[in-house]
């Protein structure tokens, strides 16, 4: 269903909600129940998280309504209805196709005070059939975290007003040194590298190509502005190539600014925990040795091919050098709505899986690998590859048993997977939690620890 019925919100924009009409999207209804009462009928609609919807009908209106589901193949009636009213059961399938999320869409999931209803769904929505590209700067805003769902729109008005001047300040902040100091030297330096990078980024775009163009110099601002907020990472050459698509569209400039550095912090540029280049690889080639270990063999017999050299540039740019201008922005889409929340490492998966069998057959060295992978630039399947990526993910989550090491790329979002897979809880378990390694039996081991540490935080 469109709307999140648990989730908290004003008795008075709900009416308001609820008043342009209701959009059930069946893969998440469990069942629709009908019931005649004395006074009236009731429609109730029960997704598989327990949210409901109640419908109260008078003049006969839910008899008819109850023919027309009656015709829907989607649905199946239960054997124990013998009269128009009764239970209707919506059966599994995988192969649903979603509908893309477009403007019109997505006002519906808008209260009247400004807040979006049905997070999780629009979620759903977004990681299974993309954006349409005039609801995408909305959308994006609100999934890259500049605007908090719960927020009216007098509040977000408010934290707007204060990231605009944070920016500012941002922007003004010069470092604090002498001259000739070692700090003044880098800062110097980067902006030298920051300015070569943008003129040579898409230098076929005339959204942000020439010199005189006002957007290569906003682009230079929010690259130098990032170096002076996040001292600690800097910048580093491909930062560019992550902020275009971002400033193509949401425009605004300090908008920009705050969208990109969120998605900094969950790529593998990144130093939050699990997020670096080093942490992605393992998980990668954890996913192929528990789902895949044909390839993950051939792999580990290689050479260094295990060292998975052919994905650090898909990683590190996002896939930036894969696809096309407008099929990245629907793979973004999905990354930045994925119950994961290190996602490209399923479709880092997925793209192996797709492309890296007929290679392997050749017997190819990890440099014919890497080689291989340039030369496939432009020519992948994103559709393809999207749909392999959501199976992957599926099918790790749905293991009986999971390795702890695995909770970063799964655990986070456990809640959120079981909701939209309706899969009963994963099992976590490693050799020290087991009981059978040196700490303490019946003990867990330090990534559970901390995993669960975080989730006593929240």
């Amino acid at each position: 269903m469109s709307r999140d019925s648990s989730e908290s919100r004003d008795s008075s924009d709900t009416a308001s909600d609820w008043s342009n009409g209701v959009t059930v999207v069946l893969e998440w209804v469990k069942a629709i129940r009908t019931l005649d009462t004395l006074m009236d009928q009731h429609f109730l609609v029960t997704s598989f998280n327990l949210d409901k919807l109640v419908f109260v009908f008078n003049k006969g209106g839910l008899d008819r309504l109850t023919l027309v589901l009656m015709g829907w193949a989607r649905l199946q009636k239960s054997e124990v209805a013998e009269s128009p009213t009764g239970l209707f059961i919506v059966p599994n399938n995988r192969n649903i196709i979603y509908p893309t999320l477009n403007l019109e869409m997505w006002q519906r999931y808008l209260t009247k005070s400004g807040q979006i209803s049905g997070l999780r769904h629009l979620k759903r929505l977004v990681f299974e059939g993309c954006v349409s590209d005039d609801a995408r700067g909305a959308v994006w805003r609100c999934l890259l975290g500049l605007h908090n769902h719960a927020h009216s729109h007098r509040q977000q008005a408010f934290r707007n007003q204060l990231l605009t001047d944070k920016y500012r300040d941002i922007k003004a902040k010069v470092p604090d040194c002498e001259e000739d100091s070692e700090e003044r030297r880098a800062f110097t330096a980067a902006i030298t590298e920051i300015e070569k990078d943008c003129c040579r980024t898409d230098s076929h775009n005339p959204f942000i190509s020439g010199d005189d163009n006002p957007n290569q110099a906003i682009l230079k601002r929010i690259l130098i502005s990032y170096y002076l907020y996040r001292p600690e990472i800097g910048y580093v050459q491909g930062m560019s190539d992550l902020l275009v698509p971002i400033f193509s569209v949401i425009r605004e400039e300090f908008e920009v600014f705050w969208c990109f550095d969120n998605l900094m912090n969950r790529s593998a540029f990144s130093r939050e925990k699990h997020c670096n280049l080093y942490h992605q690889l393992a998980f990668l080639r954890e996913v192929l040795g528990l789902l895949y270990p044909d390839i993950y063999l051939y792999f580990s017999t290689t050479g260094d091919a295990l060292s998975l050299t052919c994905c650090h540039r898909w990683l590190l740019l996002f896939f930036r050098r894969e696809y096309d201008t407008q099929s990245l922005l629907k793979l973004w889409d999905v990354i930045l709505a994925a119950p994961s929340p290190h996602f490209q490492v399923f479709i880092c998966a997925s793209m192996i899986t797709l492309y890296f069998p007929p290679l392997i057959a050749r017997n190819s060295s990890s440099t014919d690998l890497l080689m291989s992978t340039h030369q496939l630039s432009g020519s992948y399947d994103l559709d393809a590859v999207l749909k392999r990526a959501r199976t992957i993910h599926r099918d790790l989550v749905n293991l009986a048993e999971l390795p702890c090491s695995l909770i970063p790329l799964v655990g986070a979002a456990r809640e959120e997977v079981r909701c939209w897979d309706r899969r009963r809880d994963v099992s976590f378990t490693c050799f020290e939690c087991s009981g059978q390694g040196a700490g303490e039996k019946g003990g867990c081991c330090e990534v559970k620890r901390n995993y669960q540490a975080e989730l006593r935080k929240r």
